[in-house]
């Protein structure tokens, strides 16, 4: 079995990735290499950022691994980076016009319209976001501001149920929220299936996308049901 060592680079919002274009497809993939017989995957991270993208970094936690087709995949985050972003090795000497490796810093909040390969999207979306912990769980939220009712300050009209969970704590210091997607009446409470994280990158609010048993979204789907209050703020969906 293949061992390979990848790390996400952050930097504020944006996150480093390889742009890659072969054989006429495109998508991303995540810095790193093979782990070597003489040396861990801690080490192999390392090593791999400097060869591929001539940074020095300091290596923070390992925040998830996975396995397929003969691959196991250590995924960390970069604590600290000094440097230019510029690759080499072996990639560099593989270049050519059909088969291109270009270093970009891509928006987080564009994460999900790229083709981000070997769960990588899902390993750093969940990584940042607080609330990813309550995904694929039951949540009871306590409903505020039921459908239909105005918010106090701004006089809009709330099209979904909005509440929510108590005894919890958001990065704001106050409970975390939550839409209820899928119920055409007010409500008073609810407890359904968290689908999906809003993760905000310009505020520290975690908002969970709440449904009934066996209901599904999309992300589109979500957007819009959600644009009356996200539209104000950049963010990323998390699954």
């Amino acid at each position: 079995m293949r061992h390979r060592a990848a790390v996400f680079v952050i930097n504020k919002d944006t996150v480093l990735l390889f742009y890659r274009l072969k054989n006429g497809e495109e998508y991303y993939s995540v810095p790193g290499g093979g782990v070597e017989s003489d040396e861990t995957s801690e080490q192999a991270a390392v090593r791999e950022l400097k060869e591929e993208t001539s940074l020095d970094i300091t290596l923070g936690e390992k925040i998830g691994e996975f396995e397929a087709d003969n691959n196991h995949q250590y995924f960390y985050i970069a604590k600290s980076w000094s440097g230019i972003p510029a690759f080499g090795g072996e990639e560099l000497e593989r270049q050519s016009p059909a088969n291109v490796y270009r270093l970009e810093w891509v928006p987080i909040e564009k994460i999900n319209d790229i083709d981000l390969r070997d769960e990588a999207r899902k390993i750093l979306l969940r990584h940042i976001s607080p609330a990813s912990h309550f995904l694929d769980s039951i949540v009871t939220t306590t409903i505020d501001r039921p459908l239909g009712s105005k918010h106090p300050k701004w006089n809009f009209v709330y099209p979904v149920n909005y509440g929510y969970v108590p005894n919890t704590k958001s990065g704001d210091g106050e409970e975390i929220d939550a839409y209820v997607l899928g119920v055409e009446e007010p409500l008073k409470e609810f407890t359904g299936k968290c689908i999906a994280v809003i993760h905000r990158l310009n505020d520290d609010d975690d908002k969970l996308i709440l449904v009934a048993d066996k209901i599904d979204f999309t992300d589109a789907e979500i957007r819009a049901a959600t644009n009356f209050q996200e539209r104000f703020f950049k963010s990323v969906i998390v699954r």
